[in-house]
């Protein structure tokens, strides 16, 4: 039960939020989800040029990277999937992601358009998983 009395459907998770296609998202946890992933990874890199000189310690932390990189593609994809469904669109509009000329256009627009304030097929609030 929600605050006002009604069910209100499963909490939202950093599960859910990174790793989950069901529900929506607004704009401002896409652009943060997005913005996550960038300074995990910049961290990550920054680790990499920090230890060029250890060879134990290099290996450890490409390791990180590819990781990062794998959890972050797939991540952001989900992301993208739940944003989609909060403007209306099917999730699998998110493959144009990995179009090279499409994808600063689709990410420039997602974090713009605004998104559907009543509930739609793919979940009732926004910000949170399909009931």
């Amino acid at each position: 039960m929600g605050a006002d009395g009604g069910a209100e459907g499963r909490q939202p998770t950093m599960g859910w939020l990174l790793f989950s296609p069901s529900g929506r998202i607004g704009r401002r946890l896409f652009l943060m989800g997005w913005l996550y992933w960038l300074c995990l990874t910049g961290f990550v890199i920054s680790r990499m040029f920090a230890n060029q000189g250890e060879d134990i310690a290099l290996a450890a932390w490409t390791l990180g990277l590819i990781l990062c990189a794998l959890a972050s593609t797939a991540s952001t994809f989900l992301l993208t999937v739940k944003r989609l469904h909060d403007i209306g669109y099917p999730g699998t509009f998110a493959l144009c992601l990995f179009i090279p000329v499409i994808s600063p256009v689709m990410f420039l627009g997602l974090c713009l358009w605004p998104g559907m304030v009543e509930p739609n097929e793919f979940g009732n609030m926004r910000d949170g998983p399909a009931s």
